[in-house]
């Protein structure tokens, strides 16, 4: 019974000679070797037991090499199997219909056997990378797909308890006993779970943007009203640090009663926010500012600044999936995740970092034919 685990190499020359030379130059304990004097005996051979690599020989009687490695790049089974051709014929022209027919590599004869051995190795090992890169990448997408299938369980496990969290603070503030500060408090809490419902039931939307297959709708949203938002949601983080916010609107202080309204969707602006603005509170020095820079024309843009830098062995990987660095419980998927999303509004997330001025993220939204930017303030009297 042929060994399995030994590499198999077809040998396919109508020459005896050639053929008896070929198989002692492999015929040992490294390689299994099968020897055929026709292309189409091979190619019946091939189909029942598909060798690793064939070494063919162009001139022969009834089919010759160029249609032999023409039959077997258009079967679905053997058409990856590389093919040397070994042959007499040392013009250029046939050396490039071999390539064209889909050889990998042309040995000419007289032939060195070294030269033979070492393309043959080399070959043999290509196939093995790209058989362990294939196998590497059907793990991968199967683990895409189970993260998938997971996320989808987690939405519907997480709504049943989610519902009870959203309906007590609803039925508590009907209650006419309640203090203001009780009353702020139960309002906060529902509107935060309101929030995770939201955020449970788009939990998929970061796949879809990934896949390229989100829809995004755009509305007219307050962008300065979810900045606030986020800003009171990161407030006891930020009181931690000692930290400073300061907002501004075409380079002076933005008031409170102050509104832009830009086209968006109020939860992929809020996610894109939170995720960068947290990101910069965690990167901060303890007591320091963090500047939020809006910029209303001619074109929408977003900076945030604090004075931490970005750590030189992750900056090339910055905007990479899973990518963090000094954070004991960091994910690495906050800035990943915004800048897919500024990407799935037809805009983009840059960064700039140094040592001594701090890092400046920037989130630009250009207007163009398919989405023109309508922004308008107002102050409330």
């Amino acid at each position: 019974m042929p060994d399995s685990t030994k590499p198999t190499i077809m040998i396919v020359d109508d020459t005896p000679e050639n053929l008896q030379l070929l198989r002692e130059m492999f015929d040992n304990a490294e390689y299994r070797v099968v020897a055929f004097p026709s292309g189409k005996l091979a190619l019946a051979a091939a189909c029942k037991n598909p060798p690793d690599i064939i070494l063919l020989d162009i001139n022969m009687p009834e089919m010759d090499g160029f249609e032999v490695c023409r039959q077997l790049k258009t079967d679905e089974v053997l058409k990856d199997i590389p093919v040397i051709f070994v042959s007499a014929l040392s013009e250029t022209q046939d050396k490039v219909r071999a390539f064209t027919a889909g050889g990998v590599n042309y040995v000419t004869k007289p032939f060195q056997f070294e030269e033979v051995r070492a393309r043959v190795r080399t070959h043999l090992d290509l196939c093995r990378a790209r058989r362990e890169l294939k196998r590497q990448n059907d793990i991968l997408h199967e683990n895409l797909r189970l993260r998938e299938l997971v996320d989808q369980i987690s939405r519907h496990d997480l709504k049943s308890p989610l519902t009870v969290f959203l309906n007590i603070p609803e039925m508590l503030l009907e209650e006419e006993n309640l203090l203001p500060d009780q009353k702020e408090l139960l309002q906060l809490l529902s509107n935060s779970g309101r929030r995770m419902s939201e955020m449970i039931r788009r939990s998929l939307d970061l796949i879809k943007m990934e896949k390229g297959i989100y829809e995004f709708v755009a509305v007219p949203v307050d962008f300065l009203k979810v900045v606030r938002q986020v800003f009171f949601e990161l407030d006891g983080l930020m009181s931690q640090k000692k930290l400073h916010l300061e907002l501004q609107l075409d380079g002076r202080l933005a008031s409170d009663t102050e509104a832009l309204n830009i086209p968006g969707e109020e939860f992929v602006f809020h996610s894109m926010l939170a995720n960068l603005i947290r990101n910069a509170i965690e990167a901060s020095p303890e007591g320091g500012k963090i500047t939020i820079s809006l910029v209303s024309q001619p074109e929408f843009s977003l900076s945030i600044h604090n004075f931490g830098a970005i750590p030189e062995n992750i900056r090339d990987r910055f905007f990479e999936r899973y990518v963090t660095s000094g954070k004991e419980r960091g994910t690495g998927l906050g800035v990943f995740s915004a800048r897919l999303m500024a990407k799935t509004m037809g805009g983009d997330l840059s960064f700039v970092t140094d040592v001594v001025a701090g890092t400046t993220l920037t989130f630009v939204l250009p207007q163009n034919q398919k989405q023109k930017i309508e922004m308008s303030r107002r102050f409330e009297q």
